[in-house]
C-alpha cells in the first residue's frame, strides 16, 4: 500500500514539473515572441508614438518593454553584460522632453552607444534614482558621457513615490528605501523577478493589438491604448512644477557628484513657449540663465541648450516633440554629441562646450 501511495506521488510530482517546464518554455516562446514583434514594427510604432494628431499619442514598445515605464531595464542589461571598454552615452532624464530616440537615426562616432535611462516624468527625484540604479550594475567610465536633463520636469511636485519606483517594485530585483538608495533584493526569487517581466512583455503586446481595434475617430483625446494627453493645459501644467532652493540643490549637487566620476553634459530640453510664459516657466528660465548656467561654466560642466530651440506647433501635446520635429532634434543631438566625443578622444576637458541655436 505505501509502495503504491510512493509510486502515485513519484508520478504527479513528475506530471507537476513537466507542466510547471512546458509553461515556462510557453512564456519564453511568447516572450522572444512578443520582443520580435515590437523590434520589427520598432520605426513604426515610433512614429505613430510621435505622430502629428494632437491631443493623443499612441503607446510605444521596443525589445517587448514600454519604452517609458521598463525600456531602461533592457538598458541596463545591455549595459551590465558590455565588456568591450566602449565608450557611451546614458542619457538620464525624461521622456516628456524629446528623449525618445529613434534608433535607426543615431550616428555616434568611435562607436559609442547611446542608452536611454528614462522613466516617467523626469523629476529631480527619478533622475537621482536613476543614477543609483545604473551605479548598481555599472561603474561610469572616463570616456563615458552622462548626459543628464534638466528640464521644467526636473522640478515637478514628486516628492512622492514615482514612476520609477512603481517600476522597480513591479520588476523586482532592486527597491528603493527611504533615504532614496537602490539596493539588491535577495536572489531567492530571482526566477519570479524574471518571469514578471516575461509576462510584461506579453502584457505590452497584447495592449498594442487592442490599440488597433480601439476606436481612433472618437472626438475626445483618446488615442491607441486609451493614452490620455492634455499637456497644453500649460497653466495646469506649470502648477505642478516649482523652482524651489531645495530643488535647485538637490540637481546641481547632482550634476557635480556625477562629474567627479565621468563626462557629464546637462540639457536644457525643449519646453513649449505657452509654457515658458506662465510664472513657473519665467521662473525656470531664469534660474538657468542667472544661476545654474554661469555654475556649471564655472565648474567646467558642459550643457545643451535646446530650450528655445522649438515653436509651439512642434509640440504635440505640450511636452513632446512631434515625429518631424524629434527626427531635427536627434540629429542635432548626434552633432553635439559627436563633437564632446572628438572632445574626449583627444583626451581634451570638455569644458563648457554648449549650443543653443535653432533646431
Amino acid at each position: 500500500m505505501i509502495a503504491t501511495e510512493k509510486k502515485y506521488i513519484h508520478k504527479y510530482l513528475f506530471l507537476l514539473a513537466l507542466v510547471f517546464i512546458i509553461a515556462c518554455l510557453w512564456v519564453i516562446l511568447a516572450s522572444e515572441a512578443a520582443s520580435s514583434v515590437t523590434e520589427i514594427f520598432d520605426k513604426h510604432y515610433y512614429r505613430a508614438y510621435k505622430e502629428e494628431n494632437k491631443g493623443y499619442i499612441a503607446p510605444w514598445y521596443t525589445n517587448g518593454l514600454h519604452i517609458v515605464d521598463e525600456g531602461f531595464i533592457n538598458e541596463l542589461e545591455r549595459l551590465r553584460e558590455d565588456r568591450d571598454g566602449t565608450g557611451h552615452v546614458l542619457a538620464i532624464g525624461s521622456s516628456l522632453c524629446a528623449t525618445e530616440f529613434d534608433p535607426l537615426k543615431q550616428k555616434l562616432l568611435g562607436n559609442y552607444d547611446l542608452m536611454v535611462f528614462a522613466s516617467g516624468s523626469g523629476s529631480w527625484r527619478t533622475n537621482y534614482i536613476m543614477d543609483k540604479l545604473i551605479r548598481q550594475e555599472y561603474s561610469y567610465r572616463d570616456k563615458d558621457i552622462v548626459k543628464i536633463e534638466v528640464s521644467y520636469s526636473t522640478f515637478r511636485n514628486a516628492d512622492n513615490k514615482t514612476i520609477l519606483e512603481s517600476v522597480l517594485d513591479k520588476w523586482g530585483k532592486y527597491s528603493v528605501t527611504e533615504d532614496l538608495d537602490v539596493k539588491r533584493n535577495s536572489m531567492l526569487f530571482s526566477s519570479i523577478y524574471w518571469l514578471n517581466v516575461q509576462f510584461l512583455k506579453i502584457q505590452n503586446v497584447l495592449e498594442l493589438l487592442m490599440s488597433y481595434i480601439s476606436p481612433l475617430d472618437r472626438m475626445a483625446q483618446i488615442g491607441p491604448g486609451n493614452y490620455r494627453n492634455n499637456f497644453f493645459n500649460h497653466k495646469a501644467t506649470a502648477a505642478n512644477f516649482s523652482i524651489t532652493p531645495e530643488r535647485r540643490k538637490v540637481v546641481e549637487e547632482e550634476l557635480m557628484r556625477i562629474s567627479e566620476d565621468t563626462n557629464v553634459i546637462a540639457e536644457f530640453s525643449p519646453i513649449p513657449e505657452g509654457l515658458r510664459e506662465t510664472e513657473s516657466g519665467k521662473a525656470y528660465m531664469e534660474y538657468i540663465d542667472d544661476s545654474l548656467i554661469p555654475l556649471l561654466e564655472e565648474k567646467g560642466i558642459a550643457y545643451f541648450d535646446y530650450r528655445n530651440s522649438f515653436s509651439e506647433k512642434d509640440f504635440i501635446d505640450g511636452a513632446h516633440l512631434s515625429y518631424t520635429a524629434s527626427l531635427r532634434y536627434t540629429k542635432r543631438l548626434d552633432s553635439d554629441l559627436n563633437r564632446v566625443i572628438r572632445f574626449i578622444n583627444r583626451k581634451v576637458t570638455i569644458g563648457t562646450a554648449h549650443t543653443s541655436s535653432k533646431i
